[in-house]
């Protein structure tokens, strides 16, 4: 059985050890046979050196000058590693809630140690052994902490209503990772159930649960983080507001002079019809592509066939390429009652709204949930703001700007695999 394996099983049988107890038990057991076929323990600082594992050793000197940082949910010991031959590593256990322990390890090679989970800012007992090559313990020391507010109590949520949906906003100083539990009497059962969790770790973000209708309904929301732990419970009772979906039969292609889409060259059939036709998987079964060779930003009109009033909007990305290549980042969406034919930017456009695309995790890289829920659409509200003070007014003609892709480059393919909107059609 090779190194790997071994720490792979010992981790998986010593589950409150973690892998650094697996890894540190199996050096202890590695049988030194000198000379043919012996197994060298080649030391970090010391090449060539020699380890060998005296059973009757005595357990190692204890750890000294112990220093503690309080830290959000947490502390740090910083602390003075004996000399002493035998020491392996210096090990904390602590009660984060009652009945439940955690354990933090650290080689001899460092001085500190970090502690998390807890849930609240009480002083906890924190006992530190030193922990010899012979696996002998120390006696343990005491040390006292007092964690600073933990992030899951530092997060600040808001429920409000929006438009067929409640609108669920945090802001999250610690980008700690949260869970964000969502409940609810959307059926007037008397009482709150379940209805989604959405996770984050982003600094500020903003959720939706749809589909709503407009009578008034109670909800609450909390948080809670990796161990567990839950910040206080926000009742409320909402009542969205109406909205209903635009239907896409009457929308047509509207040219301007100035707009900038171009053909891709071998997917020629990827016209700017693609964008609604309902078809929302690959590619091959109908997306909007533009020309490899059309700088950002660039942009789009068509006319919708008949005035609405635009609640909100859902985009869908490449379904391949969902955070990466010509996928767009942040776009812009206008509005107008009667374009200027000749395409340039004046006062007929009305500006609807400023939009980015974001990682939903708030990881730098997309996990396999942040694309599964990036093909299932991105969902935004208007809202009123400085780029578009007065978005929620009729309007017949869209254009849609692509300000930059997932890429970064100026110059390469640009999708839009879908678009719907939702409001109001004014007959």
């Amino acid at each position: 059985m090779n190194i790997i394996n071994y720490y792979k099983l010992r981790s998986k049988k010593s589950p409150s050890g973690g892998l650094l107890r697996g890894l540190l038990t199996w050096l202890r057991k590695v049988p030194l046979w000198g000379g043919l076929g012996g197994l060298l323990l080649i030391g970090c600082n010391e090449e060539g050196r020699l380890d060998h594992i005296d059973d009757n050793a005595p357990a190692p000197l204890q750890i000294g000058h112990i220093k503690v940082r309080n830290t959000p949910g947490g502390a740090v010991l910083k602390y003075t590693v004996p000399a002493d031959e035998n020491l392996l590593y210096v090990r904390a256990e602590y009660e984060i809630q009652p009945g439940v322990m955690r354990e933090t390890m650290a080689s001899y090679f460092k001085d500190s140690l970090v502690l998390e989970g807890f849930g609240d800012t009480r002083t906890y007992n924190v006992k530190v052994y030193s922990v010899g090559r012979n696996e002998k313990t120390s006696a343990p020391l005491t040390v006292k902490v007092t964690p600073l507010t933990p992030p899951v109590h530092m997060a600040t949520k808001i429920l409000r209503e929006g438009f067929g949906a409640v609108i669920i906003q945090i802001e999250n100083p610690e980008k700690a990772n949260l869970a964000i539990e969502l409940m609810g009497d959307i059926d007037h059962l008397g009482y709150h159930i379940p209805l989604q969790t959405y996770y984050t770790s982003r600094e500020k973000a903003s959720f939706a649960y749809r589909g709503l209708d407009t009578t008034p309904k109670g909800f609450s929301v909390y948080l809670r983080d990796r161990w567990s732990n839950l910040s206080d419970t926000i009742t409320t009772t909402l009542t969205p507001w109406f909205e209903e979906y635009i239907p896409k039969n009457t929308w047509k292609v509207y040219p301007l002079p100035t707009d900038s889409w171009q053909p891709h060259p071998t997917l020629l059939s990827s016209t700017l019809d693609k964008a609604w036709d309902d078809n929302t998987g690959s590619i091959a079964s109908g997306c909007f592509v533009n020309a490899g060779d059309t700088p950002v930003p660039m942009w789009v009109t068509w006319d919708l066939g008949v005035p609405i009033i635009m609640s909100r909007l859902k985009i869908w990305t490449n379904y391949t390429y969902v955070f990466s290549y010509g996928s767009p980042k942040k776009f812009e969406l206008y509005g107008s009652t009667n374009p200027n034919q000749n395409g340039i930017w004046d006062d007929s456009w009305i500006p609807l709204g400023q939009f980015e695309i974001l990682i939903p995790s708030g990881q730098e890289t997309p996990t396999n949930d942040d694309i599964a829920i990036g093909r299932a659409g991105f969902d935004f509200d208007l809202e009123e703001s400085e780029f578009a003070p007065d978005p929620f007014v009729p309007i017949r003609y869209i254009r849609y700007k692509a300000v930059s892709t997932w890429s970064g480059a100026s110059n390469i393919a640009q999708y839009l695999n879908e678009i719907s909107f939702w409001g109001q059609v004014i007959y």
